[in-house]
């Protein structure tokens, strides 16, 4: 018998085989809930066939040709496609564990990451990503009168998390073209940074260990606030060195946004600042650090005998550190090296065939005593523990 082009050849062991266009073709004959149906696979010989008539007959109900699975997942993803992708509860809290989990700290997901974020997904309405357009990102900016450019990282991330985990197409992703704006130096807006006579009377005035500890790490190393709390957390190296230089130690970190190990070489205060920090367990959060410094401006002021005193005393600002040392280490700093040679990094680099010093200092430089930068700051403070008394202390210990 002939039908539509195809003719029945013979029987299997499901039902019967039909030639189709010159070639076999095994169809499944059952009776499934009182209906027989008749299910054309898509094998390529009998051995097959009877593979998926080993399946069919497993679950007649739910069983689909492999054809069939291929449609219906193909139809799935097509509609979760058309489902979208939004700035919602679920997605924001799993990208929030997932910065966590890759290493940034608990001051930039709590002060940058999370509200920029809150911000944009209230803005953005619960709407799917994919249907949001670019200029309409760059209108929602424009109502917003401040910090623009910790908006757009804060969203580009979040973005860039939904691209690595599949779930929006870089074709689909609104912010691929968003230009995060340059940074500008702000040295020719304002002027940045403190004398070495503001901070040291600050450091006199403050009356916690933690709080000078802190100041005299930014102030003699320039370390980043961030960059200090990870060393407290215990997520770096301490180690001691004691050169006839003057360098105490040394502390390693990672630093994130390079992805990259940096050693910093410190004098003994600083050494044992950081070593105070680190038995702490945390450092000082920003916000902590700058209503601390606030306070000790106001003591300094009530102690001035004019106004021109007291309008000479400013309160300091933790950021700031580094930028005064940079200033000073410019103006007034010594490089301290330490007693053994070495060659400069760009020589080992040329020899090594790499065409930047970057490479050479990425994967290959371990610097274990760098210079160091030593400063004509002197951070006094009564309370403060002699240096030389925790090195007897350290000695006697070891003994």
């Amino acid at each position: 018998m002939s039908t539509g082009g195809a003719k029945w050849v013979g029987k299997w062991d499901g039902g019967r085989v039909r030639e189709t266009r010159g070639r076999q073709v095994w169809v499944i004959e059952r009776r499934v809930n009182g209906i027989v149906r008749a299910i054309t696979l898509d094998a390529a010989n009998e051995r097959d066939a009877k593979a998926e008539l080993v399946l069919f007959e497993r679950d007649p109900g739910s069983y689909r040709t492999k054809k069939q699975a291929v449609a219906e997942a193909t139809a799935a993803a097509a509609k979760e496609i058309k489902k979208g992708v939004a700035l919602d509860a679920e997605n924001f809290e799993a990208f929030l564990r997932y910065v966590k989990a890759e290493g940034l700290t608990d001051h930039y997901r709590r002060y940058v990451l999370a509200p920029y974020l809150t911000a944009w997904g209230v803005a953005l309405e619960g709407r799917s990503l994919r249907d949001v357009s670019l200029t309409e990102l760059y209108l929602l900016l424009d109502k917003w009168p401040t910090a623009r450019t910790p908006r757009i990282i804060a969203l580009k991330a979040f973005t860039a998390w939904l691209r690595e985990r599949d779930m929006l197409r870089l074709a689909e992703d609104p912010t691929a073209e968003m230009k995060v704006p340059p940074s500008r130096a702000e040295k020719n807006i304002r002027p940045k940074g403190y004398s070495m006579e503001a901070v040291e009377q600050a450091y006199r005035e403050a009356n916690s260990q933690r709080l000078r500890d802190t100041l005299c790490i930014r102030a003699k190393t320039g370390m980043h606030g961030t960059e200090i709390d990870r060393v407290a957390r215990g997520e770096a190296v301490l180690k001691e060195v004691n050169e006839p230089c003057g360098i105490k130690g040394t502390v390693t970190f990672r630093q994130l946004k390079a992805d990259m190990t940096h050693t910093i070489s410190l004098d003994a205060q600083s050494f044992f600042a950081v070593e105070r920090l680190m038995s702490y367990g945390r450092g000082l959060e920003d916000s902590g650090i700058i209503q601390s410094l606030r306070r000790i401006a106001e003591r300094l002021r009530s102690k001035c005998h004019t106004e021109e005193e007291r309008r000479k005393i400013v309160p300091l600002h933790p950021s700031q550190l580094r930028h005064s040392f940079s200033t000073w280490a410019r103006k007034e700093g010594e490089l301290v090296r330490t007693t053994k040679g070495g060659l400069p990094i760009e020589e080992v680099s040329a020899v090594m065939g790499h065409t930047s010093t970057k490479t050479t200092k990425k994967f290959y430089l371990t610097e274990e005593i760098p210079p160091m930068i030593r400063l004509p700051l002197r951070l006094l403070h009564p309370e403060d523990p002699s240096t030389d008394l925790i090195a007897s202390r350290n000695e006697a210990s070891i003994a």
